[in-house]
């Protein structure tokens, strides 16, 4: 109790009481024709998170795939079409004559049916042949 009643009191009720925030000081004003100094961002707020654009890259690869598949199954059907019609040409003089030989063919086949029919037709019966012949004893 070495100290005065006055110190005691006002120490006591700094011990009571909170203490008052501290605020920041101004900034000081800069000088006239210097870029104003840079502050840094107060620790309080986070900076902005920039947006993942991943997701986009990924369906736009996934497209270009697909576009590259149909360009390409295009390009081989057209080839495919082409490649058949030339074959289909170099084999028609072919195909037309294969149509008159199986023509003349028939017509050949038709009178060979007719000999045919107009040999059996002369044939002689075989009963009668057995009547005549009298097999050897």
């Amino acid at each position: 109790m070495d100290q005065p009643v006055e110190t005691q009191s006002q120490t006591q009720t700094q011990a009571q009481t909170p203490p008052a925030p501290v605020q920041p000081a101004a900034p000081p004003l800069p000088a006239p024709g210097l870029p104003p100094p840079i502050q840094p961002a107060p620790a309080s707020t986070a900076p902005p998170q920039k947006k993942s654009y991943a997701w986009a890259w990924i369906l736009g690869g996934c497209l270009v795939i697909v576009i590259l598949i149909a360009a390409t199954l295009v390009i081989l059907g057209w080839w495919g079409a082409r490649k058949a019609k030339k074959e289909l040409e170099k084999y028609q003089p072919n195909l037309e004559q294969m149509k008159e030989n199986a023509d003349r063919w028939s017509k050949e086949s038709e009178e060979w049916q007719k000999k045919s029919d107009q040999f059996r037709e002369n044939l002689p019966n075989p009963q009668d042949f057995s009547n005549e012949v009298q097999p050897v004893q």
